[in-house]
């Protein structure tokens, strides 16, 4: 049974030292495709526009973040002279603006996710027509996505190539 273990590992070697060219990549290169599609001009047109359609929301977050933490410091400064209602009634405040604030927060989160997701939806063909040329162009055999890569050198990572065909796009 020694021998036969030996026997395939030998021939397993040799079929893999005699494998024809054919079989061996001609080109591996690295892809940040997300990264990628959010360098180009489109994305941060978008990014603008988003930013300028929740202004008021944004606004309205960064004053309530700041009226709940002016509330909580002087709750934390007057405690110790205000009476129990009091106590109450700022702690009732508190905690209304606190949930106000997070349900904002979630709001805006959402909104920025969802927009996030149609943008990369809309720019797929596009990002499919880029890669179809430089594969055709390049002879490129393996495309790996430089999001699980831990390390490769700048001249296979084709993303700053991808981002200037992609802003060429209509």
């Amino acid at each position: 049974m020694n021998k036969v273990k030996r026997l395939l590992t030998a021939v397993a070697f040799a079929i893999t030292l005699s494998a024809p060219q054919w079989a061996i990549a001609e080109a591996i290169v690295v892809l940040k495709a997300e990264q990628a599609m959010f360098a180009t001009q489109k994305a941060i047109v978008l990014g603008q526009q988003l930013s300028a359609q929740l202004k008021p929301q944004t606004t309205r977050y960064d004053s309530m973040g700041l009226e709940l933490q002016a509330l909580k410091q002087r709750f934390e400064a007057d405690k110790d002279l205000m009476s129990s209602d009091e106590v109450k009634k700022i702690t009732l405040e508190i905690q209304g603006l606190g949930n106000e604030y997070k349900q904002l927060k979630q709001y805006l989160a959402n909104v920025k996710a969802q927009a996030e997701q149609e943008f990369l939806a809309s720019m797929r063909p596009a990002l499919d027509r880029v890669l179809r040329r430089l594969i055709e162009e390049n002879n490129i055999s393996l495309i790996i996505n430089g999001q699980s890569v831990i390390y490769n050198t700048a001249s296979i990572d084709i993303t700053p190539k991808v981002i200037e065909l992609l802003n060429l796009e209509p």
